[in-house]
């Protein structure tokens, strides 16, 4: 019993000689602001057929919501069917085989083309943008000119990337 004492004694002297810790409060105030992300619908033509003098195509943008200030819903070529994305179509003919140039107009009025001889390239480049709903235009051409025949269908396909950019 007298080690329980004289052990319970110790203790308190050991606490009385060591400094009071002391803590205090911070308050932190929280906010939250939550923003929702950008929603549109782009509408391009599956397929286009021009003739001689090209067409217009219509490119319509749906639904535009929760766009940012400074910011707008871009439409720009991807990439091609033909060898390194050349902006070519192509026909079947006997022989040899004949292919045709083409070239966008976008709605700023700026030739799109691809030319191997002078390194023009299409890829990357903006056909149309929106910053609301609405309908834009473009046009395409042949390039009428070179090794071509009349009276034959000339294909090829066009990808086009679609998303939201910083307006320039």
């Amino acid at each position: 019993m007298l080690k329980k004492v004289l052990a319970t004694l110790m203790c308190c002297a050991v606490l009385l000689g060591t400094s009071a810790v002391s803590f205090s409060a911070e308050e932190q105030n929280i906010s939250c602001t939550l923003t929702a992300e950008p929603t549109y619908t782009v509408t391009i033509p599956a397929t286009v057929t021009m003739g001689n003098e090209g067409t217009t195509v219509d490119v319509v943008a749906e639904d535009i919501k929760n766009l940012p200030d400074g910011k707008k819903v871009s439409v720009t070529i991807e990439g091609t069917d033909a060898y390194k994305d050349q902006m070519v179509l192509e026909c079947e003919t006997t022989s040899p085989r004949t292919s045709i140039r083409y070239q966008i107009i976008n709605e700023k009025g700026e030739t799109i083309e691809t030319n191997a001889s002078t390194g023009a390239v299409g890829v990357g480049k903006e056909v149309v943008s929106f910053t609301e709903d609405g309908t834009k235009q473009y046009k395409i051409l042949p390039v009428i000119a070179g090794r071509y025949e009349y009276g034959v269908e000339y294909i090829g396909s066009i990808t086009f990337g679609i998303e939201v950019t910083d307006i320039a």
